[in-house]
C-alpha cells in the first residue's frame, strides 16, 4: 500500500513521524510539561510554522495523534450499512475514532499517558470532536427519515442510541489501550455483545 503513496504523501508521513517521534522522546526524557514547540521542532529538524502545520497542539506531537475527521467514504458506508441501528453507529464512531487515534502510535501512547496521565485530558477532547462528527453525521440521516427506531420508544430514543453508541465505543477503546493488543478489531463486536446482554439480563 505505501508504495502507491506520492513522493509528496510520503514526504508528509515522514514529516509527521518525524515530530511525533522527537515530541514524544522529548516528553518522555522530560515531562510532556517541560517540553516546548520550539525544542520539538529543533530535534524534529523543522521549523516552527511546519510543526503546526502536521499538529494543532503540543500535546497532538507527543501522543501521535490527529485532528478527528469524517471521511465520505465512511459517511457512504454507514448509510448502506444493512446491519442494526446501534452496530451501525458504533462502526462510524469507532471509524471516526481511527483517524484521530492512529492504532501504529497506541504503543508509545500508551506508555506516555502511563507515565504522565495528564495527557488522557487531551485524549478527551479528541473523542469530544469524534462525537461531534457523529452525531452530525446520524443527526442527518435521522432529518430524512430513514434511521429505523422501534415504534413507542419515545422522544429521546435516538439521542439515547447516540449515548449508547458513544458509550460501546469508549468502552471498547479503554478495554483496547489497556490490553496493550495491536488491534481495536476484536474488541468491537465483543463489546457490543456485552452491553446487549447486560441491558438484556437487567431488564
Amino acid at each position: 500500500m505505501q508504495e502507491n503513496l506520492t513522493q509528496r504523501k510520503r514526504n508528509q508521513r515522514d514529516t509527521w513521524n518525524a515530530i511525533h517521534q522527537a515530541a514524544f522522546a522529548l516528553a518522555s526524557a522530560g515531562g510532556p510539561g517541560a517540553v516546548t514547540v520550539d525544542e520539538i521542532a529543533s530535534r524534529a529538524g523543522v521549523s516552527r510554522r511546519t510543526f503546526f502545520n502536521y499538529f494543532p497542539v503540543k500535546e497532538d506531537a507527543v501522543l501521535g495523534t490527529r485532528t478527528a475527521e469524517l471521511d465520505p467514504a465512511v459517511v457512504e458506508r454507514f448509510h448502506a450499512s444493512t446491519e442494526d441501528e446501534l452496530t451501525r453507529v458504533v462502526h462510524l464512531f469507532v471509524s471516526v475514532v481511527r483517524t484521530c487515534l492512529p492504532e501504529e502510535t497506541a504503543a508509545q501512547r500508551r506508555a506516555i499517558i502511563a507515565e504522565h496521565p495528564q495527557l488522557r485530558a487531551r485524549l478527551a477532547e479528541l473523542l469530544a470532536q469524534v462525537e461531534g462528527l457523529v452525531y452530525s453525521a446520524v443527526h442527518d440521516e435521522a432529518d430524512q427519515g430513514v434511521m429505523q427506531l422501534p415504534e413507542g420508544a419515545g422522544a429521546h430514543a435516538f439521542e439515547a442510541l447516540l449515548a449508547l453508541a458513544g458509550g460501546i465505543t469508549k468502552f471498547a477503546f479503554s478495554r483496547y489501550h489497556e490490553s496493550g493488543a495491536e488491534s481495536l478489531d476484536p474488541f468491537i463486536g465483543e463489546t457490543i455483545a456485552l452491553f446487549r446482554k447486560v441491558v438484556e439480563t437487567t431488564r
